[in-house]
């Protein structure tokens, strides 16, 4: 309720105040006559007291557009009426009370408020009261003190004012601010959902425990299918022929919770064969400053349109080689015979060698197509036993020498006498093979081949390097893939259809190993097949 009535609309009310203030001026002309006795009607302190009262009347009765005007002129009036009431006193009345005409004055007007308070204060109570008393010492200290008083008390007032509207517009600035921020924040974060529920792709995000923050609805979907029973311990998913169960522990997102990072990992997911999906699983760390796992975000996208179609492909191209396997075996074999033959005319030999090499090189790649689409993603078979890695390095070198004599190729080896090694010796020399096949045709006439073995650690190590056309780096992270030949290879027009690193990749795989390569366009290539000993391999 005071504060009601001391303030309106947000400003001190100048009419309750100043109404305040005459009632504090009767109180103390009321102490002045307890304590000094009767005074007449037509005294200074009456008339001052009464000014007062007028003022106040009036400031009441106006309208409040003019308030403002009327309250700075009746502090004014205050002090006037201050300086009446002290006049024949000690000057004890106007001490005190003229701190708050002048602190109204300071906080209306400022510093101009100010300067008015002390002037008033100078002509009302300062100027009468030395005309009336006298200049004597005491006198003087006493009736200086008061405008000093009266524009310290506006000053302060100015100033305490001012900090409090610089605060109050820092403040201000600041929510101003902070709401523009949260505005912000909170349109990025309708954006980011909006986008999240948008794509056509399961997105999680995974806090440090593993346990989800956020999903969208198109991974919840996915999830129905991986957990039919919502039992989050028997995972539905299946490996990338979707065959094999995967433990719980070998599931990609357990692997994500990890923190493990990977690429286009493929599983199935459902146990059911018409409602299972194929899924394309990335994975990538979230991390604090300090690079300590925070996190993880996971997508999952929906390729079961495309395992289909490979898988159709895959049979095609089975069912085509399969087919062609037979007559080509026939073409191959009379061919064979025809050429036993000791009374052929020269030029029909001439022509049925042209046969029995295309016909041998069509049985390499239906003999290709058929092993890639029978272990396309799955280990090679493998029949292990002990051999000597040196003489199949050696063999494949002397096999692969009239091919590099015909092409103008110089064809180096270096081997040591022998490398122990356990293994499957047929499918380590198809690797050979491929390699030092693909370091000839890569490697124009007047070029060199060099094929080196050894061992190195617990390793056996063999590179094949070329001074061909190399490869570019953009290029090379798809050089094992199956099918894919450089653009260089074809304008070049060197036969082959993108198989033989692809096999050699997974035979070298099967092996425990892994193949790389090191290559620069123009310059040549190197590529590096590293097998663990068969110790290691049974080790790890």
């Amino acid at each position: 309720m005071i504060t009601h009535l001391l303030w309106n609309a947000g400003e001190p009310d100048p009419r309750v105040l100043q109404s305040s203030f005459t009632l504090i001026l009767l109180v103390a002309l009321g102490l002045r006559v307890l304590g000094e006795g009767p005074v007449g009607l037509l005294s200074w302190p009456v008339a001052g007291v009464a000014l007062s009262v007028v003022g106040a009347a009036v400031v009441l009765a106006a309208p409040a557009s003019r308030l403002p005007v009327l309250a700075r002129g009746l502090a004014v009036v205050h002090i006037a009426a201050l300086g009446a009431l002290a006049e024949g006193s000690d000057f004890d009345a106007a001490s005190p009370l003229v701190v708050l005409p002048a602190i109204w004055l300071g906080l209306e007007l400022g510093l101009r408020g100010a300067a008015l308070a002390t002037t008033s204060t100078i002509a009302f109570i300062t100027v009468p009261g030395l005309l009336s008393h006298g200049a004597d010492l005491v006198t003087v200290e006493r009736l200086l003190v008061l405008p000093a008083l009266a524009g310290f008390g506006a000053f302060a007032t100015t100033a305490a004012l001012t900090a409090a509207n610089a605060a109050q517009g820092k403040a201000e600035a600041r929510e101003t601010e902070l709401e523009a921020a949260m505005e912000v924040i909170e349109r990025n974060r309708r954006s980011a959902s909006a986008i999240f529920e948008a794509v056509d792709v399961g997105l999680a995000l995974l806090d440090r425990n593993g346990q989800p923050l956020l999903i969208n609805h198109r991974l919840a979907e996915f999830s129905e299918l991986a957990y039919p029973a919502g039992d989050l311990s028997d995972p539905q998913v299946y490996d990338e022929c979707g065959t094999t169960q995967l433990h719980i522990d070998d599931v990609p997102t357990a692997r994500a919770r990890r923190g493990e990072e990977f690429d286009d990992v493929r599983v199935w997911i459902g146990g059911e064969e018409q409602s299972r999906r194929a899924m394309s699983i990335s994975a990538r760390r979230v991390e604090d400053p300090n690079g300590d796992l925070i996190g993880a975000a996971v997508s999952y996208t929906d390729v079961t349109d495309f395992m289909r179609a490979l898988q159709v492909k895959d049979d095609f191209i089975a069912l085509v080689s399969h087919e062609l396997r037979t007559p080509l075996t026939s073409i191959v074999g009379y061919v064979s015979v025809a050429l036993e033959r000791a009374d052929l005319d020269p030029l029909l030999r001439k022509h049925l060698e042209v046969v029995a090499r295309n016909g041998q090189r069509l049985e390499r790649l239906v003999g290709d197509l058929l092993e890639e689409v029978q272990h396309s993603g799955r280990p090679v078979p493998l029949q292990e036993q002990g051999t000597d890695l040196a003489v199949i390095v050696r063999e494949s070198v002397v096999a692969a020498r009239p091919s590099a004599t015909r092409a103008g190729v110089h064809l180096e080896v270096e081997v040591p006498e022998a490398i122990a090694f356990t293994g499957d010796p047929q499918r380590l020399a198809q690797v050979v093979d491929n390699l030092v096949s693909n370091a000839i045709k890569y490697t124009g006439s007047g070029g060199r081949a060099h094929v080196r073995a050894s061992v190195d650690g617990a390793c056996a190590v063999i590179r094949v390097r070329d001074t061909g056309i190399g490869i570019k780096r953009e290029d090379q992270g798809q050089l094992f893939t199956r099918f894919f030949r450089t653009r260089e290879a074809t304008l070049s027009a060197i036969q082959g259809v993108g198989l033989g690193l692809s096999i050699s990749k997974s035979i070298v795989e099967s092996h425990g190993g892994l193949i790389e390569v090191d290559s620069e366009l123009g310059r040549g290539s190197e590529f590096r097949v590293v097998l663990p000993m068969q110790a290691e391999r049974m080790a790890s």
